[in-house]
């Protein structure tokens, strides 16, 4: 028997991918998914129209904090509720009270989930982030080109200390943003996330306030290594020294990046194992069979 989903995010402010849009096209996929019907609804308007769902899947994303700046008022339709609240880390009182509102909840960061255990939503289930590999694919190789890189934005002043620093000490650099290829915005640009990760021996991933961001699995997907700050729940998800490797601070990640520079054997030997870790653990396709399976929306 068929089941309706109806997906709810915003895609209105420029930015159009994570987990949302990986959950969107995984749901379509009638291969992957062949008794699942899925409608994608903007968090706006009436949503009598389009009938009766059997699961509203709410996927947090970083705009739908902005509650006093977008024109809506968050409201989904009666029926059971599953919410993935991702950035806990920047806005958690917003989320905890769409939290309370659903019948499933899943937290995006250990730390978050169990504060909202704590404060009352008792069957929160921790479910980190992970990776589309048909959006990050390892293959095919690629020449490392650069020494480090880092793809993402400058919001905070600690990243871009951290940046800063690394980055003088190793100009063979690649900095800036590029989005996945499930994304083509500009065609002039040839070389996506993807691409940058591939091409260069050690991909940074300095935080925001200790998350476990999507960077961790994109960048291991790709089979290059990730040197990240080691941080809450991290350890859950990967074996240090085997399959990333981590820091505590930015002396400790200057040295690590020198050492990893002049081991390639060892390094590309962690990056590997990094990669089978992720692309056997921590896909979005089993992120989201999680969410259906608790929900009973698949066996």
């Amino acid at each position: 028997m068929k089941k309706r989903v109806a997906i709810y995010y915003e895609n209105r402010l420029g930015r159009n991918d994570g987990f949302p849009l990986y959950a969107w096209n995984l749901l379509r996929d009638k291969e992957l998914y062949p008794d699942i019907d899925v409608v994608h609804l903007i968090p706006n308007g009436d949503y009598g129209p389009f009938g009766k769902f059997d699961l509203h899947l709410w996927i947090d994303w970083g705009e739908d904090g902005l509650t006093n700046v977008l024109p809506y008022k968050i409201k989904v339709p009666n029926g059971k509720l599953a919410y993935f609240a991702s950035d806990t880390h920047l806005g958690y009182d917003y989320r905890l009270k769409m939290a309370i509102t659903a019948d499933y909840v899943f937290v995006a960061q250990k730390e978050g989930c169990e504060k909202m255990v704590s404060d009352g939503v008792k069957d929160a289930v921790w479910l980190p982030h992970g990776v589309e590999p048909r959006a990050y694919p390892s293959v095919p190789k690629a020449l490392k080109k650069y020494d480090v890189c880092f793809v993402g934005h400058l919001v905070s002043q600690e990243r871009i200390d951290f940046l800063d620093e690394v980055f003088k000490k190793f100009p063979n650099f690649w900095f800036g943003s590029r989005l996945s290829r499930y994304v083509k915005i500009d065609p002039s640009i040839t070389d996506d996330c993807a691409d940058i990760y591939k091409k260069s021996k050690i991909v940074l991933n300095p935080p925001t306030k200790g998350d476990v961001n999507m960077r961790v699995f994109e960048g291991t997907a790709t089979g290059s290594l990730v040197l990240t700050e080691d941080v809450y729940g991290l350890s859950n998800l990967f074996k240090y020294n085997e399959e990333i490797v981590t820091y505590k601070n930015t002396k400790e990640a200057i040295e690590k990046i020198k050492y990893y520079l002049k081991h390639d054997e060892e390094r590309e030997k962690i990056a590997e194992a990094g990669m089978k870790r992720t692309l056997k653990e921590h896909q979005y396709k089993q992120r989201l069979d999680v969410i259906l399976k608790k929900a009973g929306i698949i066996d």
